[in-house]
């Protein structure tokens, strides 16, 4: 009987379950949607039964495009976005019943100023600035401006912590996110990593006795616990099987794309994961600090290795609102209207040459400019718009969005090559690998060489690999990575078009810098509206 591996990927949208052999293959995968609400402008949340609930659906119709798999798998894994279940006695502590900040939540704007303000050593860690998408902006609302909901909470857990406790029973907490997502320092034995006076300034310090919040977290690749019987017993498992260590899924994802022998060109190499946002994900041996970079962050995904990370929060979002929105597009985002549209912008591209488009340009920060600002207050700048809103300008508008993104990834790129990387290819993967027009403008604009993984599923190979490893299936996630790794497509630009996303390059450098300029002199105008305010 083969051993197999389950691995489970929650997204933004959807949870997803896949079935993988030990070299790597994929056996068989589902997905179940997710119902995100979105109460208010900037709120996102979500109810955490109803997300276990499409897990749990997930895994039954992956088991059963696979007959006789149930008996056959060895080992599960989780991984999930980075969202905060709060978990507690009596109602909900969210609106609308909602019990889990989701990832992409930004109504902690201000408390994430607050806290960067404090100045405390860990924010060298998140890349100088907090971003209101961390942990820490988001409880502090909540404790401040829901004081009552605040009191029902009685335990905080990132999401892929808390489906590992659902399937185990044990509560316990990855050194993934809590590297990563926590003012936790793995490399500091005070008070066991925990910033513990930072929590103590902003009062939290509740938070640190909540749970197993306090308990020493458990590494990458070690067991959470093992699925309980009754858990195993609904979803068609064999109880007893090792449940590994949460990952966050941009990390599952690194470690799906990566390829063979990381360990001899770390520095060199970057795992890009384009879905609704963009995650830039490099691993280091040596310990340096970047600004507007998240990390280093030690042990969060390989052992012994430091993790760094840069983001772009509204990418594949970004050309969703298009396909929806735009008058001229077809009013409706899907796989089909976004390969449509890549297809018809490609053969304008083939036909018109690199003067397609020649007067848009955008400075795409539609929710703040995680990398390499880290301020979440910036917005999008676009240029080159006429009156017309028809089908023509709705694909100039698709061709300048997609190159933007793809430009200030290359910007993102430089900015960690200036503070001590030599990346000189890039790691594709997620849905962006999926639209032919952004892999062709990675390709050409980014200056690096580009890799696709012979795989569909990135994602959910690198939670299997971790599925391998706590099982024993494979002795280390090194090893893992060079037996499950997926045969992978190396590609380079092509030099006419890599000379034309040249000079779009500069031109968005120069809108950057301007754009930055009216942004910090338009708060003169903000300051003058709050003291018209006070007048009256």
């Amino acid at each position: 009987m083969t051993a197999l591996l389950l691995a489970v990927d929650v997204g933004t949208a959807a949870a997803r379950a896949g079935l993988f052999d030990p070299a790597g293959r994929v056996l068989g995968t589902a997905s179940q949607e997710l119902s995100l609400l979105r109460p208010h402008e900037d709120h996102a949340v979500y109810r955490m039964d109803s997300v276990w609930n499409a897990v749990c659906a997930a895994i039954h119709a992956c088991l059963e495009s696979v007959p006789g798999a149930g008996q056959q798998v060895v080992g599960l894994a989780f991984d999930a976005t980075a969202s905060l279940v709060l978990g507690h006695d009596g109602a909900a502590p969210l609106e609308g019943g909602a019990d889990v900040f989701c990832w992409m939540d930004h109504r902690a704007e201000a408390e994430a100023h607050e806290i960067t303000r404090t100045g405390d050593g860990w924010l060298a860690h998140m890349g100088g600035v907090l971003s209101p998408e961390n942990h820490l902006p988001k409880l502090l609302w909540l404790k401040r401006r829901a004081p009552a909901a605040w009191a029902r909470v009685t335990g905080v857990r990132d999401l892929c912590d808390e489906l590992a406790r659902r399937a185990t029973g044990v509560d316990a907490h990855s050194l993934c996110p809590r590297a990563a997502k926590w003012p936790y320092l793995p490399k500091d034995e005070t008070n066991g990593g925990w910033r513990y006076r930072l929590l103590e300034r902003l009062g939290l310090e509740a938070v640190w006795t909540m749970g197993a919040m306090s308990d020493p977290p458990v590494p990458v690749g070690q067991a959470h616990g093992t699925l309980s019987p009754d858990v195993a017993a609904f979803l068609g498992l064999t109880a007893g099987i090792p449940v590994a260590a949460g990952l966050i899924d941009a990390e599952a994802g690194m470690l799906g794309v990566l390829g063979r022998g990381i360990a001899g060109r770390a520095d060199s190499t970057l795992a890009l994961i384009g879905g609704t946002s963009t995650c830039f994900m490099a691993v280091t041996a040596q310990r340096r600090m970047i600004p507007g970079i998240w990390g280093p962050f030690y042990g969060a995904v390989l052992p012994d290795m430091w993790l760094h990370e840069g983001g772009q929060s509204c990418t594949g979002a970004a050309l969703d609102a298009l396909l929806a929105h735009h008058p001229g597009g077809p009013r409706l985002a899907t796989p089909e209207t976004h390969e449509d549209t890549a297809a018809e912008i490609l053969d304008l591209l083939d036909r018109v040459g690199p003067g397609f488009a020649a007067r848009r340009h955008i400075v795409p920060d539609w929710l703040g400019n995680r990398s390499p600002l880290g301020d979440g207050s910036l917005r999008a700048l676009v240029t080159g718009q006429g009156e017309d809103i028809g089908y023509g300008a709705f694909l100039e508008t698709y061709y300048a969005t997609a190159r933007a993104l793809v430009l200030q990834a290359r910007q993102i790129i430089a900015h960690m090559n200036g503070h001590g990387y030599a990346i000189n290819r890039v790691a594709l993967s997620g849905g962006h690998a999926r639209n032919r027009l952004l892999v062709r403008l990675y390709r050409d604009a980014l200056g690096c060489d580009l890799t696709l993984s012979r795989t569909a599923e990135p994602v959910l190979l690198g939670t299997a690999m971790v599925a391998a490893v706590a099982a024993g299936v494979q002795p280390d996630l090194f090893v893992a990575l060079d037996r499950m790794a997926p045969s992978q497509m190396r590609s380079q630009a092509d030099p006419r078009w890599k000379a034309a996303h040249g000079v779009a390059y500069g031109i968005y450098l120069k809108l950057f810098e301007a754009r930055n300029e009216a942004a910090a002199a338009a708060l003169a105008l903000e300051g003058l509206a709050g003291a018209s305010k006070g007048a009256a």
